[in-house]
């Protein structure tokens, strides 16, 4: 049984705003930039095989520390046992359904015979392909938002400026690549969006192409990008939402609820008329643990489905993580967790978190929340939480 392997360094490159190249989305060493590299020198480099031997041989590759972790408190399940399974799908059966069992799937993982004959190629780029972004959510930083620079600077931290380069600029033959994902900041903030859809629009394989994006729901994209969507192969909308109401907007700062309903509103509209992909990500940390019952019904009652709900632990910034939280909290989180209904694998994940170790105390993520809402001029609206805040 092999618990390391992952399908994404032998298909795919995630690209962050200032070209350093990751095995993927999550927080890790960057292996090389490309500044520096081309995409193909890079992908086909010492230190990239170096990761496929490890995995192929069954041993811990760093960076990886999340999934590992995600293993050990999920029975089994993480983003990289996900990613095997949307592969094995994508990959060898023909069929653009990755997304269909939801992130924490029940798939049995273990035996990853039918990846042995596949050779390394970069079918999938995932790109950053800017920091310009229109909110500073509380579980991001200044690499991935222009809106974070302010705040950074106010708490002793050396901002990153802006990253804003034109997609060619990056050294990927976007013609030749049928899967593309854009993250932001925003995407359908950013200039280099439309880049993309004028690239799709004159591609002659359009209805080979597989679209997704990352996006806060604030911006609709423009009528060029809703038009090619209807042309392209296959699209996954991610939305990311964090809680319900003022508490979403308290998180996203810079967000306004009403929008994003009324957007959310459209959003599935269309992915049901065009068969899109359309899903919610949602970070679970000390703010949301609460009331993710509320989110998750509201959610239910606008029509997504359950297991197009993703949930994903915020490990950094790490004054954010569960596990900081007074075991008080903690207690009468579980409780409530035990009478509520929700996914078990989600219940599951959010028990094996409260009980595991800390990495920090309480004190440091209030007072990083104190200081976020001094500056920012907010209010804590998460009552339960500010009680315990209040008496750091």
């Amino acid at each position: 049984m092999n618990k390391t392997y992952c399908v994404l360094p032998w298909v795919h490159m995630h690209v962050k705003p200032n070209k350093d190249v990751h095995l993927c989305s999550r927080k890790s060493i960057p292996l090389g930039n490309l500044n520096d590299i081309t995409p193909t020198e890079l992908f086909n480099s010492g230190e990239m095989n170096g990761v496929r031997e490890r995995m192929n041989q069954g041993k811990c590759v760093a960076g990886c520390e999340k999934c590992y972790h995600e293993e050990e408190i999920n029975n089994g399940k993480s983003l990289r046992t996900f990613m095997n399974n949307w592969f094995e799908n994508l990959l060898f059966k023909d069929t653009i359904l990755p997304w269909k069992e939801g992130f924490l799937n029940d798939v049995d993982q273990s035996d990853i015979s039918v990846f042995s004959e596949l050779k390394p190629s970069i079918k999938w780029v995932a790109l950053h392909a800017s920091n310009v972004c229109n909110l500073a959510c509380r579980g991001c930083y200044s690499l991935l938002s222009t809106k974070w620079r302010k705040d950074e600077v106010k708490l002793g931290i050396n901002p990153y400026p802006l990253q804003n380069s034109k997609l060619n600029e990056f050294g990927f033959d976007f013609n030749e690549i049928d899967f593309i994902t854009m993250y932001g900041g925003e995407p359908f903030y950013m200039k280099q969006n439309d880049e993309l859809t004028e690239m799709v629009k004159n591609d002659k394989h359009i209805g080979d192409k597989i679209l997704q994006y990352f996006t806060n729901g604030m911006i609709l994209p423009s009528d060029d990008t809703f038009k090619i969507w209807k042309s392209i192969k296959k699209l996954h909308l991610i939305i990311s939402i964090d809680a319900y109401g003022d508490a979403n907007d308290y998180f996203r700062h810079g967000s306004k609820w009403d929008v994003i309903a009324t957007n959310l509103k459209l959003y599935i509209s269309e992915s049901k008329k065009y068969d899109w992909e359309l899903r919610i990500s949602t970070l679970i940390n000390i703010y949301n643990i609460d009331t993710l019952d509320v989110l998750h019904n509201w959610l239910i009652t606008q029509g997504i489905k359950e297991q197009n709900i993703d949930y994903n632990l915020c490990i950094y910034p790490q004054e954010l993580d569960i596990r900081n939280l007074p075991q008080e909290y903690k207690d009468s989180v579980l409780d409530k967790y035990r009478t509520i209904k929700l996914p078990s694998v989600l219940i599951n994940m959010v028990t094996n978190q409260l009980n595991s170790e800390s990495n920090i105390d309480f004190i440091a993520s209030s007072a990083f929340s104190r200081k976020l809402d001094e500056m920012r001029g907010e209010v804590n609206p998460i009552e339960s939480l500010k009680v315990y805040m209040n008496n750091c």
